[in-house]
Order: C-alpha cells, then structure tokens, then sequence
C-alpha cells in the first residue's frame, strides 16, 4: 500500500514528505493506522547525531492508532483493535524476557540501533524501490506503520489515541522512572532537570507516588510553569541561580531521595550527583551521545551515593500501558496539559525547528 510518511535523508537536514510503499505485516507483525504521534526529543537526536540511524528513515515512535491487519502468527490482535506503540518488542524469548525485564529485550537493538523489523528487513520503500527505515520498527511519521506484534499494546476501545501516544513513549519513561526505577514513596523529596515532556511525566510520577518536596528544574519560564501545574512544589532557573545550591536549600541542606536528569547531557548528569542526599539515588533517563562519559566525585560513595539509569522507565508495557491509560482517564495522570499543540504532518519541520529552541513541551501529528 502507499502511505504519506516525513522521510530523513541527511543529518541535521529537514524531512522530506513522500510517499512510500509499504509492504504487508510478515508473521508476527501488525499493520496499524497512525491516528496520532507525538514528536520526542529521541527522535530530535536522531536528526543531529546524537543517537545514530541508517538513512533513510521514517522516525517517530511515540505512535498510537487501529490494527488494519495481522501477520501469521498473531493471535492476540485484531483489526479494529486500538494500540500504543511500544518501545519494545518485549519478544518473550531473551534472558531479560524471561526475567520479567522487556524494557531490556534483547531485540530492540535491531528495532533502535537498525531500524528494521526482527528479521532484519524493512517494510518501507521509496516508489523507486530504495529501502526507507523505520526508527524502533514503528516510523509514527507516517500514515500507516507496520511493527512487531509485541510492540503494538492494545488498550481499551474508549482510549483517546488522540492524547494518549503521548503513553508510547515519554510518558511511560518519565512517569515509569519515578515509579518503577525510583519506586518514589510517599513523603520522600525529588529534584527532576528537564521539563519537556519526559521531565513533566517524571514529575507527574514523583506526585503520583507521593513525594512531598518535588523541585522542577528548567530555564524556560513556561516549562517551570507548566510543571508546577503538573505537581511540582518548587521550581530552578539554573541559568539564574545555582541549582545544587538552591536544591540543598529547599531539603534543609540534605538534599534529595532522588534526582532525575531528562536532558540527556553530561553536565547535568553530573548535577545530579551533587543534589543527593546520603543514601540518595541519581536516576538518569536522558540520553547522552554515546560517546561520552560521565565523571562522578568518589567521595559520594562514602554517603552511599548511588547512580542508576532508567530505559524505558524500567517498564512492562503490557501491564504499565494500560495502567498509564487507566491514570489519564481518572485525572491523576494530565495528558491535555502537555500537549502545546496539534499538527499535520506537513508542519513537521516548524515543530523541530521549535523543539530546538526549547518551546513547548510535546507537539502531536494528528493523521
């Protein structure tokens, strides 16, 4: 079938809207019809560099819509059904599979490092034949995507598709990394750097899981704005104040149980060694370019500093998808509020260009 889909053909270059032949679902895969997909700061660092992709590519990944069709094999889905796409194929198979870990699938390097599908192939090509990739096996910029069965989670026919891709990914690594990594309890103190749409889902999962002192650190005054209405208690312009300083502040001068880094950089990785107080946790869930290393003082051991990451807010999307849907309909997990605005697929560009410059929190192409 031909689809309409944004195309990547050089780094750091803008989309080119085309359109492309997409092959059929293979066994164990899924046809599906992009109703909405939010744009992530992953799919930003694909564009420069920073996470690696073969060109070209179809990216996004934070994509919801309706089966159309199923590959021999599937029994679990059926058209019709609505799903969320995963970052994960959660396979079943691997060692992490089998250890209830699939946000540590042994398969998702061939769906984020390769762009293919399991096999090792893709389903999208130019009208000439050119091989297209698909960035997590989903490629949500596009009108129809095909993916692994495991990827697609299916959530209940009332689910607003509309607002709720934003679940694919950043919310359920935001919101996942205080409730699964950190396991954030009631009463405990949290800093989080970064207030797009991961950093607002992670503070919405410090509030959820009952942190009384959760601290928003960002430079955009909209960002610090839009995160005390999703639970922050108090906010940090770094650019006008030193963060760890104010952080130790606010604690009393102890610090906090958990800080969050949502940025992806190295300095404000190392921040959050320095926000901790003994015993504290720095929960890193931003990506780095991969090149890099992050330099800790030793002398934070001694306090039983610790130092964890986060992929995928240590998630298992068939039983925290659905949970994350159940949160937005009962009004504890806002959605709506994060959204800056709604898009067609042609005013991609203009929507990265303003992801740059740090505007707004999560953009959604509506199809």
């Amino acid at each position: 079938m031909r689809i309409q889909a944004a195309v990547l053909r050089e780094l750091g270059q803008a989309f080119e809207i085309e359109e492309l032949e997409l092959a059929p679902p293979k066994a164990n895969e899924v046809l599906v019809r992009t109703v909405a997909s939010g744009i992530c700061h992953s799919d930003y660092s694909v564009v420069h560099g920073v996470l690696r992709s073969p060109l070209p590519v179809v990216l996004g990944h934070e994509g919801a819509g309706i089966i159309e069709e199923v590959g021999p094999g599937v029994t679990h889905l059926k058209p019709g059904d609505k799903v969320i796409a995963s970052l994960t194929p959660s396979c079943g198979q691997c060692t992490m599979c089998k250890e209830l870990k699939p946000f540590m699938c042994s398969q998702m390097g061939k769906l984020l490092t390769d762009c293919t599908q399991l096999d090792g192939t893709t389903r999208h090509k130019t009208l000439g034949g050119e091989d297209v990739y698909a960035l997590c096996g989903v490629g949500s910029f596009g009108s129809h995507m095909v993916m692994p069965a495991g990827s697609a989670i299916k959530v209940p026919e009332d689910t607003p598709l509309e607002t709720t891709c934003l679940i694919g990914c950043g919310v359920t690594t935001g919101t996942g990394a205080a409730l699964n990594t950190a396991n954030v309890q009631p009463g405990e103190a949290t800093a989080v750097i970064g207030c797009g749409g991961v950093g607002l889902s992670i503070i919405q999962g410090c509030r959820i899981g009952g942190a009384t002192i959760i601290i928003a650190i960002d430079p955009m005054e909209e960002k610090r704005d839009l995160a005390m209405d999703m639970g922050a208690t108090h906010t940090i312009n770094p650019f006008e104040e030193d963060p760890i300083a104010r952080v130790k502040e606010i604690t009393g001068g102890i610090g906090v149980h958990y800080a969050f880094e949502a940025l992806g950089r190295v300095e404000t990785m190392e921040q959050t060694w320095g926000m901790i107080r003994p015993t504290g946790t720095a929960v890193i869930v931003g990506v780095a370019s991969l090149d890099q290393s992050v330099k800790i003082p030793a002398a934070g051991l001694l306090a039983e500093y610790e130092i964890q990451g986060s992929c995928y807010g240590s998630s298992t999307p068939k039983k925290d998808i659905p949970r994350f849907v159940e949160l937005y309909k009962s009004g504890e997990l806002k959605l709506d509020e994060m959204i800056t605005q709604r898009i067609e697929l042609k005013e991609i560009n203009r929507a990265f260009d303003e992801m740059g410059r740090g505007e707004g929190a999560r953009s959604v192409i509506m199809y």
